[in-house]
């Protein structure tokens, strides 16, 4: 217990000896050190006072009556944990044997009767200096302690306050430490696809911890901008090899997941499998660790790809980091793969993954102490968009076409143009350089959600049917998504020659404004759904020309679909 006089901390020394006569000497020479000092006469007086006054320095005779002096320091050390406060056995026995068993108990120090005071006073100093430094050290602890909570407090905020769907996607983190070496990110790309990433940084704790505000802002700028998941994933890759020390690196799993091809993208880079579970809780694929962990090497390894896969829309693909697989049990056992896939399975059934792979995970360990970080995200492959989101794009889209045409012969604002030749359309996504032109023209904008949607669909059509001569029929199935896009990565490996070629032009019009669109490619044209003839028969192609359909105000494919101009209004 703290006691204070005039502001100032005074030292409270409890002195244990069955004679009042040794208490009395004591407590003068402990007064002239200016202690304050409290009196016990026995062994169980002195634990009573212990815990009543939590004093700085304990004086402790061996021979007393009800509680020799060693069982009352054993307990009072017990008690103690954490708090240092120094006790000197006082005794008349100057044996060997006697100093073996005051150490053992747990005694700081002995002075053996008869000493001198000036003996005496230098001890206690002696002590009392180890015990001030000890006060010291503990109170910058705690205080360290209080930083590191608020600065978790503001990197939980700042990254996991932030991301989409979190009452869709399942998450587990555990740390080992007040600060998880683990992050999870998700975040919605303008055309409704989901990018979500799991994160181990080496090692747990604060250091551990470092990359992740700027490695998530990246991850949701980029998201957000439009770039492609392959392209967020070599700058966070490059982003870490310049910010972090040698020896501090990121294993990272990244999925994208498009409800609309009923396709999943995904890159292992350091972490356990990522497994894509059907709906009865089987595992259908695993994708295990095709590179090295981010921020390694200052570039992706020549060749890298994503894995592609078809999904359907009641499967999820799960995300793990190695905290849960080696976890142990008392008997030194891991939880494995094994209990993972059963654990797994019975969350799919039971339709409630993270809670219970925590619930097998915490019984497994039977309260061992947690080695590593422990994570898991659980993704579904539909549902993140709610049926009032659609239902409120669908509205805006009908607003942005009911503007009527009175303005159409107003002056041109602005023009901008970007034309891609040979390998560069291999090397540089030109969407998101357009809308951060627009941005920074014309400030951010709610339409401009729409306006990525409808560049990003030109251009690909451009480079896929014109460019590279893709044919729809290829994603018939859903299947077919996969064998599409396997064949488009061989295609631009291959490419070195043609042209994309865009230009934008702005319109300001009353309470509102338009861009018009103009794409031109090298190819031969492609098979373009007209827009009197929108019925495709619940074909997987063919819906991205009806989307634009609904979302432009006009569009108009010409020389056999290889030139399109379209425009697009919006009211403010």
């Amino acid at each position: 217990m703290d006691t204070y006089q005039n502001n100032q901390y005074v030292k409270l020394a409890l002195v244990v000896d069955d004679s009042k006569v040794q208490c009395q000497v004591l407590s003068v020479l402990l007064k002239e050190e200016n202690y304050q000092v409290i009196v016990a006469h026995n062994g169980l007086e002195a634990i009573a006072k212990y815990k009543d006054y939590q004093p700085d320095l304990i004086l402790m005779d061996i021979s007393m009556p009800i509680m020799n002096g060693f069982s009352a320091t054993r307990k009072i050390k017990s008690l103690s944990e954490s708090n240092l406060c120094p006790l000197i056995f006082i005794t008349s026995d100057d044996t060997e044997q006697a100093y073996i068993d005051s150490i053992d108990a747990g005694g700081d120090g002995i002075l053996v009767r008869p000493f001198s005071p000036q003996i005496f006073k230098s001890k206690i100093k002696s002590l009392q200096r180890i015990s001030d430094l000890y006060r010291q050290v503990k109170s910058l602890q705690q205080e360290q302690q209080k930083d590191a909570e608020l600065a978790e407090r503001l990197m939980s905020g700042v990254i996991e306050s932030r991301n989409f769907a979190l009452d869709k996607i399942g998450m587990i983190k555990q740390p080992a430490a007040l600060f998880s070496g683990d992050i999870q990110l998700t975040a919605l790309s303008p055309n409704g696809d989901l990018n979500v990433m799991l994160g181990d940084f080496t090692g747990h704790g604060l250091r551990s911890s470092i990359g992740a505000i700027p490695l998530a802002e990246t991850f949701r700028a980029m998201t957000r901008k439009g770039f492609s998941l392959f392209e967020i994933i070599i700058q966070i890759n490059k982003q870490l090899y310049t910010l972090l020390p040698s020896d501090l690196f990121l294993g990272a799993a990244f999925v994208s997941v498009s409800e609309h091809d009923k396709s999943a993208y995904i890159f292992n880079a350091g972490l356990p499998d990522i497994y894509i579970m059907s709906s009865d809780g089987s595992v259908r694929n695993k994708i295990s660790s095709t590179h090295p962990p981010m921020g390694v090497l200052p570039e992706l390894f020549k060749g890298t790809n994503l894995t592609v896969l078809s999904v359907e829309k009641d499967e999820r693909i799960e995300l793990i980091s190695d905290g849960i697989l080696e976890v142990r049990n008392d008997k030194g056992n891991m939880f494995e793969c094994e209990r993972l896939e059963e654990s797994l399975k019975k969350g799919i059934v039971e339709n409630n993954v993270s809670s219970i792979v925590l619930s097998d995970v915490i019984k497994f360990c039977q309260n061992m102490p947690q080695e590593d970080d422990i994570s898991l995200i659980d993704i579904p492959c539909s549902g993140w968009l709610s049926s009032k989101d659609n239902h409120e794009a669908t509205l805006m889209k009908n607003e942005d076409k009911s503007i009527a045409h009175d303005y159409e012969n107003g002056a041109c604002a602005w023009e901008w143009r970007l034309k891609l030749s040979g390998s560069r359309l291999t090397k540089i996504n030109p969407i998101p350089i357009a809308l951060n032109q627009i941005t920074e023209i014309e400030g951010n904008s709610e339409h401009w959600q729409n306006l990525y949607t409808i560049l990003t669909e030109l251009f690909i059509n451009a480079l896929d049917h014109g460019v590279l001569g893709l044919g729809s029929e290829l994603k018939s199935t859903a299947q077919g998504f996969v064998l599409y896009f396997n064949e488009r990565e061989a295609r631009l490996a291959k490419l070195d020659k043609g042209f994309v070629d865009i230009k934008l032009s702005y319109y300001p019009i009353a309470l509102g404004g338009r861009i018009k669109i103009y794409i031109s490619d090298s190819g031969k044209g492609f098979k373009y759904i007209k827009s009197e003839h929108r019925e495709i028969n619940n074909q997987l192609y063919g819906r991205g020309i009806m989307m634009l359909n609904q979302l432009c105000e006009s569009l108009v494919y010409k020389n056999n679909g290889s030139t399109v101009e379209a425009s697009y209004a919006w009211k403010v």
